[in-house]
């Protein structure tokens, strides 16, 4: 395992681990973000219809996210136990496993998507565009999920800049054949919105090959793969045990993206086509916090185990100070300019409307929203997880969903102020939650000024160093 981690200067190795991490973040929501520009240039019922697909897209993709993060512990663990055969041995049976899990619920998708896209509020006449976009990315999805435990096995090894530019390689690929495929070029026909699915499937099938390059060259797959099944069996078992919960928080939060679609979707296309982009920009804006949230975990793990309390204080205070910092920072670009980033995806004045309405009112809850996502890392960190889950559990089912409800009776405005007004909320319950857990091991910081660590990094900041 990294050494730095529990040795280096904590804001230092905090940035260090979560820039690779941002950058292949990044290429994943680009996949998302140039899909929707280029969709964007088709019309606004091929916007409708890709963001129609959009929680179900990300609701597997949120699945396969937590067993990530199962397969990651379980592997990290055996790595520093240096049982590297026993490694090996988890990474093949967990690609083996989830990716065959995903060719059945692929399956299953296909055969049920009429039903499953109408419950989302999609029409008749929309449901043939709706089908074009998903049905490729449904027959593909194998090749991403093995891409997604293939990187989680490669961050437990501590290798984050190879499996980056790996995602890097995936981005480029969509970006040059979601313009050949969606209208055309050369040997290759238009396809509009299918067009857009079929990038994004060859892209994750560069990164599955890349990514199972790899992963044989770091040891940590094997091209002849055999294990006793009842060992198989137990092995699973171990990684879903730490999966579970992570998978269970992942699942609310496209829960909850579906419910608001379906509350959106009674305002009409337009309302659906603006809520697909400001999703996809905000996941794009916000990457510095999500990519924070996800290298917190390991961090705080690795600390918590060597019993470092002073180090666990300096990451939450940290951490808390980065996400606010980037929240704001993120705010203040949708709130300038709202209007030009939203007439990148659409012409339509209705639709950048109400994005520009999401950026004012939801973005001024970004470093709320930002807290609350490092809180659940930190918790799932020091070994807590069923805490992290609760806390997700009241954000996503409590507050969101009721609050954006309600907003709705109001206006389409009004749910975008339930959002943000579920963000402060949210955040606010996750300060009193982490506090709790600080009070209970002794630490000093629920005492401290947060005021004061913020004058000191003005300070730092104007004196130039």
């Amino acid at each position: 395992m990294d050494a730095k981690i529990i040795t280096s200067p904590v804001r230092p190795a905090l940035i260090s681990m979560t820039a690779p991490a941002a950058f292949g973040m990044l290429m994943t929501f680009m996949f998302q973000l140039i899909d929707t520009y280029f969709v964007g240039k088709l019309g606004t019922q091929e916007l409708a219809a890709m963001s129609f697909s959009y929680p179900v897209y990300i609701l597997v993709v949120s699945f396969f996210m937590g067993a990530a993060a199962g397969v990651s512990s379980s592997v990290a663990k055996v790595l520093g136990e240096k049982q590297w055969v026993k490694a090996k041995q988890l990474t093949t049976l967990a690609i083996v496993a989830f990716v065959f899990l995903t060719v059945l619920l692929s399956i299953i998708g296909l055969l049920v998507m009429d039903a499953l896209f109408f419950a989302l509020g999609v029409t008749e006449v929309m449901l043939p565009l709706v089908k074009q976009y998903m049905g490729p990315l449904f027959i593909g999805m194998f090749a991403l999920v093995a891409g997604l435990i293939g990187n989680a096995a490669l961050m437990a090894k501590g290798i984050m800049i190879r499996s980056t530019l790996v995602m890097g390689i995936g981005g480029i690929v969509n970006v040059v054949f979601d313009y050949v495929l969606i209208f055309g070029f050369g040997p290759f026909p238009a396809m509009g919105l299918a067009g857009a699915a079929y990038a994004t499937v060859l892209s994750w099938a560069v990164i599955f090959l890349l990514m199972m390059t790899l992963l044989v060259r770091e040891s940590l797959l094997s091209l002849s793969f055999f294990m006793d099944i009842r060992q198989a069996i137990k092995d699973l078992r171990g990684m879903l045990y730490v999966a579970m919960p992570a998978i269970a928080a992942q699942l609310l939060n496209p829960v909850a993206i579906a419910v608001i679609t379906r509350i959106v979707s009674g305002y009409g296309e337009d309302a659906v086509a603006a809520f697909g982009i400001v999703t996809r920009i905000e996941s794009l804006i916000l990457v510095g916090i999500l990519s924070l949230s996800v290298v917190m975990t390991p961090f705080v793990a690795q600390n918590f185990g060597a019993k470092h309390w002073h180090r666990l204080d300096k990451i939450v205070a940290h951490a808390g100070r980065l996400t606010v910092y980037w929240g704001i920072a993120a705010f203040t670009i949708v709130a300038l300019f709202p209007q030009t980033i939203m007439t990148l995806f659409t012409q339509s004045d209705a639709v950048v409307a109400q994005g520009v309405y999401y950026f004012w009112t939801v973005g001024l809850s970004f470093p709320m929203f930002g807290l609350l996502l490092i809180t659940t890392s930190f918790l799932n960190g020091v070994q807590s997880p069923r805490t992290s889950l609760k806390l997700t559990i009241v954000k996503s089912l409590g507050l969101t969903i009721p609050l954006a409800l309600l907003g709705s009776y109001w206006s389409l405005e009004g749910t975008w102020v339930g959002l943000s007004i579920a963000n402060v909320i949210g955040a606010w319950y996750a300060y009193k939650v982490l506090n709790r857990w600080l009070s209970e091991h002794g630490s000093t910081l629920p005492k401290r000024s947060i005021v004061n660590d913020y004058k000191s990094d003005l300070m730092f900041w104007s004196s130039g160093k």
